[in-house]
């Protein structure tokens, strides 16, 4: 009888599980009338994501250099070594995500934007004592805007109003693997999939012309992309020790084709052609980390990260990719308790973090800063393998020119987390 009781409880909980994925998942088709529009996301491949989604968003993702034995670290492969032998990891990680745009020409009744979206799935497990895995899905960049301005029609005296949207992005799909070199150091490697397609849509709709003329160009990119990590450790004293995280990513080309479909008044098409196909290059990036932990309660982290788009050299009209640089600073109180088996296990953890840089956008030589502040909760079931964090993130991004938009952005990040047994040894919950 109690083995059957064993066995109902288990299944149920896996049950809950799944019906609560299935509800975020939901969500964000419950919810598609609400979309962000970045106009930013106009440049390059879109707004490309800082946010790793996973245990350490709430100490401004500041997570190079830590590692934990249930929760999965994406932002360093090599961290997958640390994880709890004999059992899996599975996360999903989900947004809400309002901005406020400011600065000349923001009407204040059409100043606020909201979307939600499921933003991380990931499975993980150690496979043998020294090797731990990953697979996963994640946005790389998003793009979505929406604006108007008057174009010239060439050969005429016309200057007509024209709308321009956009959407789409590029998604990472990646399998992480790392390997334990001795009992502190360990290395690793993320193999990603790189895909999807940005898509820009010009409509001029003006009388003084016969017809409607609507042009839509498709990009579509793809490539692999690598990132390699290393992460060590060392014994400071009885009550501390530190830790050391690093990260990689080499120049990388993606593949980008490009499709032009021109149509009459929606109906007649004029054109539809695949005009060329080209590369986008993504450029060096580097992250690293160093961490203080006190008693395995205490945690002080210092993450610095830049990537080298000068040596990419994309410009346009005004604007430009350049160094980019942040600095991250993260706190962790982190609070144990002992399970039914008499085990300690980690209850929950509050934490706080700052950060601040230069973003990679350039505009009329104004280079565009990202800082700000976020908070984050945690809670570990007692009994059962579920557990949930609460982040939030409140910051700016603009520059310190008024004449230039300025995005005052507050963000709502919750992952779900389930640990279950894998093959055989001792259970701890």
């Amino acid at each position: 009888m109690l083995l059957l009781n064993k066995i109902y409880s288990s299944m149920l909980i896996k049950i809950k599980l799944i019906v609560t994925a299935c509800i975020l998942l939901g969500l964000p088709v419950l919810l598609v009338a609400q979309n962000n529009s970045s106009p930013y996301s106009v440049l390059g491949i879109g707004d490309i994501e800082t946010s790793y989604f996973n245990r350490y968003t709430g100490m401004a993702n500041a997570g190079v250099a830590l590692f934990d034995e249930r929760y999965i670290n994406n932002s360093n492969a090599a961290s997958l070594t640390k994880l709890r032998e004999h059992f899996y990891a599975f996360e999903i990680s989900s947004r809400f995500k309002q901005v406020v745009y400011s600065g000349a020409n923001v009407l204040a009744t059409a100043n606020k934007t909201t979307d939600f979206a499921i933003r991380r799935v990931n499975l993980a497990a150690k496979v043998t004592k020294n090797w731990g895995s990953s697979i996963g899905l994640m946005p790389f960049s998003t793009a979505s805007f929406s604006f108007n301005t008057n174009k010239n029609i060439q050969g005429t005296l016309l200057n007509v109003a024209a709308n321009y949207e956009g959407d789409g992005g590029v998604n990472q799909f990646y399998w992480s693997n790392g390997y334990k070199l001795s009992k502190n150091t360990s290395i690793g490697v993320t193999s990603s999939f790189l895909f999807g397609s940005i898509n820009q849509t010009e409509n001029i709709l003006s009388s003084d012309l016969s017809t409607n003329l609507t042009t839509k160009n498709s990009i579509f990119l793809r490539n692999y992309y690598f990132n390699f990590a290393l992460q060590t450790k060392k014994k400071l004293s009885k009550t501390w020790e530190s830790t050391y995280g690093i990260t990689y990513s080499p120049k990388t080309a993606l593949q980008a084709q490009t499709s032009i479909d021109v149509t009459s008044n929606t109906t007649t098409e004029i054109k539809n052609a695949i005009t060329n196909n080209n590369y986008f290059t993504l450029p060096e990036s580097y992250n690293a980390g160093i961490a203080f932990i006190n008693n395995n309660k205490y945690t002080f982290t210092v993450n610095a990260q830049a990537q080298n788009w000068n040596a990419v050299k994309y410009s346009g009209s005004n604007y430009q990719l350049v160094n980019s640089n942040k600095l991250s600073l993260g706190f962790q109180n982190s609070q144990k308790a002992k399970n039914v088996y008499n085990t300690e296990y980690e209850k929950g953890f509050f934490q706080l973090g700052l950060y601040a840089g230069n973003s990679y956008i350039k505009m009329n030589n104004n280079q565009m800063m990202d800082y700000g502040g976020s908070i984050g909760f945690s809670r570990n079931s007692r009994n059962s393998p579920l557990g949930y964090i609460i982040s939030l993130e409140a910051g700016k991004r603009g520059t310190r020119s008024t004449t230039q938009l300025t995005e005052n952005y507050f963000n709502i990040n919750f992952t779900l987390s389930y640990l279950d047994f894998l093959f055989g040894g001792k259970k701890y919950f």
